[in-house]
């Protein structure tokens, strides 16, 4: 095994930007020497934690009935000007191909940002009557977008994701989806990668260009900052008329669709993961998506005989292997000490230590990377008891982090006490007039005041019912709405 030497010292506690980027190239997580600008080189063991995220989400689009698809990267102009908010929603970000070879394009071609125009294009020439309703189909992919600032997994100019596109006869039949959708995120982000989040109805001055209403999942990172890590919006018939997807009902009448769609912003997930997760010690990668779940180390002493060790230990890795576990041994010429480092700060779950009494006694050490608690089982209990721990770690994961994210949240009513709140990395719940587009006025106001404090929305399921007698927290006026409002990324 090839073991490059990475240098980490970093305080997340106090400076949390500054851990982040030391994490992620200590970890060898990305290279941003690619000589482009806002694009990085993905390495192998970002892009393998990245295959598992993708295949836990699309087990679970394709449970709820989607179809897996892949559509052009170019999207041609005219596509987009047919939904005129979404055009003018992401032109500013679009990256257009305007040149083959020697010739210019009489047609110009976008690098897609999002694929709405492309997908509907043809789902126009695909749903004729009812029966070809609910059409439901996904594409795993990476889009492209100008972003002025750019940090990998945060913001990039090509980030990797998942977008579902779906059609269905009935209004109805498409708000359950965005139900649907938001339990796709939780059973995934929760339960798979530890994360905690709040599930945000976006108010109408910030939805998704050419969204009736968008829903938002927002991760709170180290720093307090709101993290939109997925959205499934509910497009109405906007682009079906747009794009005349249509069908035939029962009587013979044309009408138009409901649609809705769902990003799964995975390369966000990846920055969630790393900063929520990580210590000062490097990464804590959650069970499920460990590239190795666990790490079989020999340890040599003086006068012992290391082929033995190494034997054992390749042993134990094709037992754990043969279970479904992804494991390695690290066969390199370092130190136990640096190899234990070394691991851990790439957030290796479990460690499995292999020594002379282990040998003699037929057991392995256990080591959890979280807790460093150490546990010596029989060698045949070598599965289980990676499983258990793998798991256990991953439940203390989820723990934390919602425990972290709800120490966060404060009740605010008054300006001042919304600024201390922020300031002190917290989420902010308020009362505010309005989040139709008559409250807009009071959220730009905030936001200025509070150098950033934007309105996240209202949370989405919460059935949080506004007091008789409460006021808005900038224009005083009788209030419609609880708020959070938090700075973001």
């Amino acid at each position: 095994m090839v073991m490059a030497t990475k240098e980490f010292s970093a305080d997340k506690a106090k400076d949390f930007s500054d851990w982040y980027n030391k994490v992620i190239y200590a970890a060898d997580l990305v290279d941003n020497r690619y000589n482009v600008q806002g694009f990085v080189v993905h390495k192998p063991w970002s892009m393998l934690a990245f295959r598992q995220i993708y295949r836990l989400f699309e087990a679970e689009l394709e449970a709820d009935g989607h179809l897996p698809a892949l559509f052009p990267t170019v999207i041609p102009e005219e596509n987009f000007e047919r939904e005129k908010e979404h055009v003018e929603g992401f032109e500013p970000q679009v990256f257009w191909v305007t040149r083959a070879g020697a010739e210019d394009l009489k047609r110009h071609l976008a690098l897609r940002p999002t694929s709405e125009t492309a997908f509907y294009q043809m789902y126009s020439l695909w749903v004729n009557g009812k029966a070809d309703l609910p059409l439901k189909m996904y594409q795993s992919c990476s889009v492209f977008r100008n972003e002025p600032e750019t940090n990998p997994f945060m913001r990039g100019r090509e980030f990797l994701w998942i977008e579902a596109h779906d059609c269905f006869a009935a209004q109805e039949e498409a708000m359950q989806q965005v139900k649907r959708d938001m339990a796709v995120c939780e059973r995934v982000l929760s339960h798979e990668l530890g994360l905690s989040f709040l599930f945000f109805e976006r108010p109408a001055w910030d939805t998704f260009p050419g969204a009736e209403t968008t829903f938002a999942c927002d991760a709170r990172l180290p720093d307090g900052k709101a993290f939109q890590i997925a959205t499934t919006h509910f497009l109405g018939q906007k682009f079906a008329k747009a794009f005349g997807i249509r069908y035939s009902d029962d009587s013979g009448a044309e009408k138009f669709v409901f649609q809705t769609c769902f990003g799964i912003g995975v390369w966000r997930m990846m920055a969630a993961v790393v900063a929520v997760h990580g210590d000062n010690k490097g990464l804590m990668m959650p069970f499920s998506i460990a590239p190795v779940q666990a790490m079989a180390i020999p340890i040599a002493g003086k006068g012992v005989d290391s082929t033995r060790l190494l034997a054992k230990c390749r042993e134990i890795k094709a037992v754990l292997e043969k279970a479904g576990i992804r494991a390695s041994v690290d066969d390199s010429d370092k130190t136990p000490g640096y190899k234990y480092n070394y691991w851990e700060m790439k957030g290796v779950p479990i460690r499995i230590e292999v020594g002379e009494k282990e040998l003699t006694a037929g057991t392995v050490t256990l080591a959890r990377r979280d807790s460093r608690e150490r546990v010596t089982v029989g060698a045949d209990k070598v599965v289980a008891a990676v499983n258990e721990l793998g798991f256990a770690l991953l439940e203390s994961m989820c723990e934390r982090a919602a425990n972290d994210l709800k120490s966060h949240i404060l009740n605010v009513s008054t300006k001042k006490e919304l600024a201390e709140a922020l300031d002190a990395k917290n989420y902010a719940r308020a009362f505010l007039c309005s989040t139709d587009k008559e409250g807009k006025e009071c959220a730009d106001f905030i936001q200025a005041e509070t150098k950033g404090g934007k309105v996240r929305g209202t949370l989405f399921g919460g059935d949080e019912a506004v007091p008789r007698g409460a006021k808005c927290i900038h224009c005083g006026r009788p209030a419609s709405a609880i708020v959070y409002i938090a700075r973001q990324y």
